[in-house]
């Protein structure tokens, strides 16, 4: 887990407000169960999450670079923590971000010729 390579699910849109936080735009899927639903309950075609200023640095460390220890190591550095409360908390806020399918993990795996070469892990961002 440490190895992998969290990174953003290009299928969501976000952007950066003027306060620095990042807010990302999640729409609402267009399924015969949803329009039914929306018929009877008020379901809106968009919503939008406001990361912290926290989680808005581990969002923008997401890339697909940085390794998982790597930002564990620059967020302990950065807020004096030490390794364990830093890994604990990163494990566990990158858990709800993978569950929530805002990123993925890139592993590297051996490709022909021994090359490594990154794959994406879990199920297709787009289709639940």
């Amino acid at each position: 887990m440490l190895n992998s390579r969290p990174a953003r699910n290009e299928l969501l849109s976000w952007e950066q407000t003027e306060a620095g936080e990042v807010q990302i735009t999640i729409q609402r899927q267009d399924t015969w169960k949803v329009r039914l639903l929306s018929k009877v309950f008020y379901i809106p075609k968009e919503r939008k999450i406001t990361l912290d200023a926290l989680g808005t640095e581990v969002w923008q460390l997401c890339t697909g670079r940085a390794t998982v220890g790597q930002i564990i190591e620059a967020l302990a550095e950065k807020y004096q923590l030490n390794r364990k409360e830093a890994e604990v908390s990163l494990l566990s806020y990158l858990k709800t971000l993978g569950q929530k399918r805002f990123i993925g993990f890139v592993l590297e795996t051996e490709g022909q010729g021994g090359r490594k070469r990154g794959s994406p892990s879990g199920k297709k961002w787009g289709k639940k």
